[in-house]
């Protein structure tokens, strides 16, 4: 037999009250005497009546939603960082849609217009369009025509052009590799490699322009034959680290894109009989799992992955809900250098 779906009109009459007054008991707003209160909620528990959040959305103008777009969510970075976003929008009672776009534009776009027609109340990009260097003006122009005025907050990432209802919150992947490098000249490295990821994209072109200008205050050399350029995977790592091997002359340390390259790197070394630490220094980035089970462990630089998905998700329902941001739309998170096993003083030749 089928079921039949109890609605807040049932409920208001087998109470014998208004749906304005069982409305008020739900949401616990307004004035409602306690002896009606208590009736109200015990005839609620006796149907376990749940309210239509489809229809309270069109009095809200809410619906309790946010979207999430991201290229691939089995990469150690966006899954870390969507985990603390997930844990945030619970603490505000909010749903989660995460949208994967498989590192395909078309299919960012796409996810783009359904969260809007979802009528998400808010958006957050990480990777992908808001992870290249130079903005793609007609997805800035797709989010002012679908999404705006709906917030949205950027994660380690920039829009140009799209200021409105818009703030970022980021790691200061700049001022890492001048963490880096002040760990490998200290260890007594001059010789500096950097292998992975893709010009291009603002998370290798931060790293090759701080690398670049810190050339200026520490004493090392990178060498151009020493960037061995490649993508953000572990094949990429085994890729970039067999071309760096051809070369003449050699770096005593390398600095990957990310830990998933730099976990290729090392593994080279050890199938081509290198030893790690002692012929190659590998320092990683992203503090991912991944980090902990390579052999040496990987010591690598660490995103502050709590507070990149709580701010994100705090700035998101400052907007949502009006209030002021105070003049700060944009944070830039100190990252931490976690040491563990890959790297040591140069070996003497």
């Amino acid at each position: 037999m089928k079921k039949t779906k109890v609605s807040i009109r049932d409920i208001a009459r087998e109470c014998n009250v208004s749906v304005a007054t069982v409305s008020r008991v739900i949401n616990n707003s307004g004035a409602v005497r306690e002896e009606t209160r208590k009736l109200v909620q015990s005839v609620i528990e006796k149907y376990n009546y749940r309210p239509n959040e489809l229809a309270r959305g069109l009095y809200t103008q809410r619906t309790k939603s946010i979207g999430v777009i991201l290229p691939e969510i089995t990469n150690h970075f966006f899954a870390k960082v969507f985990l603390e976003i997930e844990k945030a929008a619970i603490e505000y009672g909010q749903t989660v849609f995460l949208c994967n776009t498989m590192s395909d534009n078309a299919l960012q776009d796409f996810y783009t217009m359904r969260l809007s027609e979802k009528q998400v109340d808010g958006l957050i990009l990480l990777g992908g369009r808001v992870n290249e260097t130079v903005t793609n003006v007609q997805y800035v122009k797709l989010l002012k025509n679908v999404i705006y005025p709906t917030p949205v907050v950027i994660i380690n990432g920039k829009l140009d052009n799209y200021y409105d209802n818009c703030a970022s919150v980021s790691s200061d992947e700049y001022e890492a590799m001048f963490q880096a490098v002040d760990y490998l000249t200290g260890l007594g490295h001059k010789k500096i490699g950097f292998l992975g990821g893709i010009r291009g994209i603002m998370s290798t072109d931060i790293k090759l322009n701080a690398l670049e200008k810190a050339k200026d205050l520490y004493d090392f050399t990178m060498k151009d034959e020493w960037i061995k350029l490649s993508s953000y995977t572990y094949q990429g790592g085994v890729e970039a680290m067999l071309k760096l091997l051809k070369e003449k002359e050699l770096p005593t340390a390398i600095i990957s894109i990310n830990d998933e390259v730099a976990a290729g790197v090392i593994n080279t070394c050890i199938s081509e009989g290198y030893k790690v630490p002692e012929d190659f220094s590998v320092l990683g980035f992203d503090n991912s799992s991944i980090s902990m089970i390579t052999m040496p462990k990987l010591t690598t630089l660490s995103h502050p992955y709590m507070e990149l998905g709580s701010m994100a998700v705090d700035f998101l329902n400052n907007m949502i809900n009006d209030k002021p941001m105070k003049g700060i739309t944009n944070i830039s998170l100190k990252m931490d250098l976690v040491e563990r096993e890959s790297c040591s003083v140069p070996r003497k030749w």
